[in-house]
C-alpha cells in the first residue's frame, strides 16, 4: 500500500460506512436474515435501512442515503481529501443498536464486527475502527467489547440514549466500563436518529420524516449533554480514571458551555452534594475526555479558548448527507485558528485518544 507523504495532513476520528449486501446475507446469523433487506429502495423508492419491514434512518423521503462504497474506493476518497487514516463507525448497525430484539440485535452487531474487520483489512494502517456495543445485556457487550478488541477495533461506540430506562452514569454499566478501561480502548459516545428514547423525540415524534430535521438538530448535541452529565457528574470518570471519553458528532462549542454550568451546579452549596464526585465535571473532561469538531464550523476558535484545543478531533461525518467533500480544506479556511492547534486537531489529538502508531507528519 501507498506510504504515508506531507499531502496526508488528517486524521479522521469519525467517519462513516454504509454497510454493503454482504453483511447482511453474508455475514448475519441465517436465522435473522429474513428480517432485513439491508441497504435498499423503500417504498418511496428511496435508500434506506430496512428492519422488519421499517425504513431507517427516518430521514425525509428527499434525502437518500448513499450507496455502499469498497475499501478501494473509500482510500481514492482519502487521497484526495488528504486524509491519513479514518476511524469508521457504522450507519445501519449504529441505527440497528434501537431495534428491541436483544437477539437481532445482538446478531447484527456480531456481523458488523466482523464485516468491518475484514472490509479494514485492505489497509488497516488507513482504514480501523470502533466497534459499536449495544448495552441492554451488560455481560453480552462485555464480552463482545473484548472480541472486537481481539479483532483489531481501535474503540469501543455506545450510544449515549438511554438503555432499559438506564443512563450512562447506572452503576449496572460499571463492570462494562471496568471491561474497556482495562482492554486500554478508548470509549466513543455516538448518537445517531431514530431511537425513542432520543432527546425530543417524545415532542416531534422520533420516526415522522417531516419531523425529521427537528429531531436531527437536537438529538445529538443534547444526547451528548445528557451523556457527559451523566459521565462526568454521576461518577463514571470518577470510578474509572484511566478510561479515555469522545462525545462525537456534536460539534465542540456545547462543551464549554455545559461544563460551566455543571461546575456551577457542582460549586453550589446545596445542589453539588448530589453529586458523587470529588472534582469540578470540568477537571474530569480534562483529565479524561475529547469532543469532535465540525470542520467548517466558524465556532471552533470559541471551543479552543473554552477547553483547549488538545481536546479537540477532527472529524468529517462522510458520508453521511449532512457531510461534504473538501472537509480538510474547509477545516483549513475557519479563522482564529493557530498552526500549532490545526496540526494539533488534524492530526495529533486523534492519534493519542485512539493510539494508533503513524509515522507523524513532518
Amino acid at each position: 500500500m501507498d506510504t504515508i507523504t506531507n499531502e496526508r495532513i488528517a486524521l479522521d476520528a469519525d467517519g462513516h460506512v454504509q454497510e454493503n449486501d454482504e453483511l447482511f446475507t453474508e455475514y448475519l446469523d441465517p436465522k435473522y436474515r429474513h428480517r432485513t433487506k439491508g441497504n435498499a429502495l423503500n417504498e418511496n423508492n428511496v435508500r434506506r435501512y430496512i428492519f422488519d419491514g421499517q425504513s431507517h434512518p427516518p430521514f425525509p423521503k428527499e434525502i437518500s442515503i448513499r450507496k455502499p462504497m469498497s475499501a478501494e474506493d473509500r482510500l481514492i476518497v482519502h487521497n484526495k481529501e488528504r486524509i491519513q487514516t479514518a476511524v469508521l463507525f457504522p450507519s445501519g448497525a449504529l441505527t440497528a443498536l434501537y431495534i428491541e430484539d436483544v437477539g437481532f440485535v445482538h446478531a447484527l452487531i456480531t456481523a458488523y464486527n466482523n464485516w468491518i474487520t475484514d472490509y479494514c483489512k485492505l489497509d488497516a494502517t488507513r482504514l480501523t475502527y470502533a466497534a459499536p456495543i449495544p448495552l441492554n445485556d451488560v455481560p453480552w457487550a462485555i464480552a463482545e467489547a473484548k472480541r472486537a478488541a481481539k479483532l483489531g477495533a481501535v474503540g469501543i461506540s455506545i450510544r449515549p440514549n438511554p438503555t432499559e430506562k438506564r443512563t450512562l452514569d447506572n452503576p449496572a454499566y460499571d463492570p462494562f466500563y471496568a471491561t474497556v478501561q482495562d482492554l486500554g480502548l478508548p470509549l466513543v459516545v455516538h448518537e445517531s436518529t431514530g431511537c425513542p428514547e432520543t432527546a425530543g423525540g417524545d415532542r416531534y415524534g422520533i420516526m415522522n420524516p417531516e419531523r425529521y430535521a427537528f429531531n436531527h438538530a437536537i438529538s445529538h448535541p443534547f444526547e451528548q449533554m445528557f451523556a457527559a452529565l451523566s459521565i462526568l457528574c454521576g461518577g463514571v470518570c470518577e470510578k474509572f480514571p484511566k478510561l479515555k471519553i469522545g462525545f462525537f458528532e456534536a460539534g465542540c462549542s456545547w462543551a464549554p458551555y455545559w461544563l460551566t454550568r455543571l461546575d456551577d451546579h457542582y460549586a453550589h452549596r446545596v445542589l453539588g452534594k448530589y453529586f458523587p464526585i470529588k472534582m469540578k465535571p470540568s477537571e474530569y473532561f480534562q483529565r479524561q475526555c475529547v469532543v469532535t469538531c465540525d470542520p467548517h464550523d466558524h465556532t471552533i476558535p470559541l471551543a479552543i479558548k473554552g477547553i483547549g484545543a488538545d481536546k479537540i478531533l477532527f472529524a468529517t461525518d462522510y458520508p453521511h448527507f449532512d457531510s461534504s467533500g473538501q472537509a480538510v480544506a474547509g477545516f483549513e479556511h475557519v479563522e482564529g485558528i493557530s498552526a500549532a492547534d490545526r496540526r494539533k486537531i488534524l492530526w495529533d489529538n486523534t492519534a493519542r485518544f485512539y493510539g494508533l502508531k503513524i509515522p507523524a507528519i513532518a
